[in-house]
């Protein structure tokens, strides 16, 4: 039951975090696996988040190579360390701090070809594994249509949770996202939890975070409380975002600012502002 109550805190922090935060500027994380792949080599180097009633923090990006290493905050409540196999993702490292100790999320990437299938890996707290995990994403064509995490007590096939992400699009651009969150039957029966989120009114300007390889954002899809999720696999920013779940639905406007090569500088949301840094390799 301990289990099965911290999943379910996962999706609802996951879920209030889209609603208050759903733009975060439009779209984290790129289509491609590896930099650099892109019509230019600019990259997103910093976000600073300033929410209403909370101190403002950094995102940071650091490269190395051409290629993504890691990824902090300036609060120090969360850090990716990012591995590589030649030019593809083979290891990333999540640690982010919960209540002075740090949970651990280790995942490892399993390819066909240039597209990232599978995701095996362990989640630690205060040292000792208490679930290890498998993610199987699907693709309609190239782009990723599900994405699957399983969750299971370490070193047996015992199922503690299952979050799915289903993916549709518009064009090059994500226009639907259904997560739902499963939960092993128990002396608390709960319910599955899905939160669909709509994507709509798009601008033609490059998405900051579709700068960064799109293996980071699938890894990390389904474990993303951040309000990220998968929505740096559009090409640009959207600029309404409406979230519904439970029977309530909330509907939210962005708007950005540009810099002279049509990227955004500034984008905002009631209580909400985010300003991007970029890099160029």
């Amino acid at each position: 039951m301990r289990k099965t109550f911290k999943h379910l805190i996962l999706v609802l922090s996951a879920m209030l975090m889209i609603i208050s935060c759903g733009g975060s500027s439009g779209d984290l994380m790129g289509l491609e696996n590896v930099l650099p792949n892109y019509l230019n080599t600019k990259v997103l180097k910093k976000v600073n988040v300033a929410e209403a009633g909370v101190p403002a923090y950094d995102i940071n990006y650091m490269y190395a190579a051409g290629k993504l290493t890691a990824v902090n905050t300036s609060d120090n409540s969360l850090s990716y360390a990012v591995e590589y196999s030649g030019t593809q993702i083979s290891k990333i490292t999540r640690t982010e701090m919960q209540g002075g100790q740090p949970q651990i999320i280790t995942s490892m990437l399993t390819y066909s070809g240039a597209l990232l299938t599978q995701i095996t890996g362990t989640i630690a707290e205060a040292g000792a594994v208490t679930d290890t995990f498998k993610t199987d994403i699907t693709y309609a064509a190239t782009k990723p249509s599900q994405i699957k995490t399983i969750l299971y007590l370490p070193g047996t096939t015992t199922e503690t949770g299952k979050h799915t992400s289903d993916l549709q699009y518009a064009g090059n651009n994500l226009s639907k996202w259904t997560f739902t969150s499963e939960f092993p039957a128990g002396p608390v029966v709960i319910p599955p939890i899905v939160v669909t989120t709509d994507f709509s009114n798009y601008d033609a300007n490059p998405n900051p975070y579709h700068t960064l390889p799109s293996a980071f954002t699938l890894a990390n899809c389904n474990f993303d409380i951040d309000g990220t999720g998968p929505t740096g696999l559009s090409l640009q920013n959207y600029k309404t975002v409406t979230v519904q779940t439970g029977g309530a639905s909330q509907t939210e406007n962005l708007t950005h600012i540009y810099d002279t090569a049509g990227y955004p500088t500034k984008s905002e949301a009631p209580g909400i502002v985010w300003n991007f840094e970029y890099l160029t390799l």
